[in-house]
């Protein structure tokens, strides 16, 4: 039996088969490291390229709302007090955004403030909130019906981040 085995190893060349395996297991060793170096660059990149996105994210949702505040600045320089504007097309996290739906025709006022509505669906972006907090908007519709103004308020709360949609028919006669 002794003799097979010696007559195998012979044939194949391995003359000393534990010196051979231990270095198959340091050349696999070494392989597996190089695999895991790569992995790690690989990941080092995906991980530089997800905190670029992310960067410019945020960058653009900065640079919108600093767009809306100098919008916003400018509205209320003209003295029309809240900003009538379009749904943001990023949500901020900062601010809330008031959908409304009116009768054409109607006259509309914020907190007090008439504001001059161009559609009967407008959408209104409030100032920077502090997220967590409640904040209120006394809204009031007045429209001419048969010759007699009719007059319907609702006071809204709303949250940074928040959606709110008002319609017409959801707001109530005052008593």
């Amino acid at each position: 039996m002794y003799t097979i085995v010696l007559a195998a190893f012979l044939t194949t060349g391995n003359a000393a088969p534990g010196q051979d395996i231990r270095e198959d297991i340091r050349e696999l060793q070494k392989s597996i490291d190089e695999v895991r170096k790569e992995q790690a660059i690989f990941r080092f990149e995906e991980l530089k390229q997800t905190i670029a996105g992310l960067r410019q994210r945020l960058l653009d949702e900065k640079l919108d709302e600093l767009r809306r505040d100098i919008r916003d600045l400018r509205y209320e320089e003209m003295g029309y007090g809240v900003l009538p504007a379009p749904v943001p097309l990023m949500p901020s996290a900062q601010r809330a955004t008031i959908s409304l739906q009116v009768p054409a025709g109607a006259v509309f006022f914020a907190n007090d403030r008439e504001i001059s509505l161009l559609s009967p669906a407008v959408s209104f972006v409030t100032p920077p909130l502090e997220p967590g907090r409640d904040y209120y908007y006394d809204f009031k519709v007045n429209v001419l019906q048969d010759g007699k103004t009719i007059t319907r308020i609702k006071r809204v709360t709303v949250r940074a981040g928040a959606v709110v949609r008002l319609g017409y028919e959801d707001m109530e006669l005052p008593r």
